[in-house]
């Protein structure tokens, strides 16, 4: 267990703080998206809807964070062949994923940081950062689960980029998270619960103080998102491509 954790800190060492101290700018690029969607809507709702728009913006960047490690694993292995190297060496997949996964949260910090901020001081109650927290956990662990497995059975760069990109918008944009749930249609309301996004954005919502659906709760959207991170990470072990045949 001690070799896995030195693992990753190495993994992400390597592919995330040396990399911002070569380029801290990358930061201020990754946060581009999130800000400016939130930076939309506000003008155009004439800061009506910042709450929900600070929501959708945590949410999308979680998601964003954590598929961007697929666009990574895709291009390590593709182009530089790094992945080669961790599979000869007495490296797991999923102590190979973990490290990257946090290299990519190192990029978003500042992001993140900001945007909780953001949700708390709406919130004006402290006591509902833990759960916040917990929620951004939840969701970038199983968007870089995600994420790792589809890169591993991407063949080239370009493939990878379209369909983490594709992923994003349909999980960051389409579903309720930078408006109410309660602007679907009922049936749809029932399908958009199914997404574990939703949940997230919902989450968020209600540590903000804003008004939920009666028939959500908290212990639902744990436990949405808790089986989506489980489900995700199973499939990522066991289908995966880690070895090139």
């Amino acid at each position: 267990m001690i070799i896995a954790f030195r693992q990753i800190a190495i993994i992400a060492y390597m592919t995330g703080i040396l990399w911002l101290r070569r380029n801290p700018l990358s930061m201020l690029f990754s946060a581009i998206s999130p800000f400016s969607i939130l930076f939309v809507l506000f003008v155009v709702s004439n800061g009506e809807y910042t709450d929900l728009a600070i929501a959708g913006s945590l949410v999308m960047a979680t998601v964003g964070y954590g598929l961007a490690l697929g666009q990574d694993i895709s291009f390590y292995k593709t182009e530089y062949k790094i992945q080669d190297i961790f599979v000869a060496a007495p490296v797991s997949p999923l102590t190979y994923m973990t490290g990257l996964a946090l290299s990519e949260l190192l990029f978003g910090l500042p992001a993140l940081i900001a945007l909780t901020t953001l949700a708390t001081l709406f919130g004006e109650n402290l006591s509902t950062l833990p759960l916040l927290i917990c929620s951004i956990l939840l969701t970038w662990g199983a968007m870089s689960a995600m994420g790792f497995f589809l890169s591993s059975h991407m063949l080239h760069m370009r493939n990878a980029t379209q369909i983490i990109s594709f992923v994003n918008v349909i999980l960051a944009v389409i579903p309720p998270v930078y408006y109410s749930i309660e602007r679907l249609p009922l049936n749809l309301q029932y399908l958009a619960y199914l997404v574990p996004t939703t949940h997230a954005s919902l989450m968020i919502q209600d540590s903000m103080g804003l008004v939920t659906p009666e028939a959500w709760s908290i212990y639902l959207g744990l436990a949405v998102q808790s089986a989506y991170l489980i489900g995700f990470l199973a499939l990522a072990r066991a289908r995966a491509v880690w070895r090139d045949l």
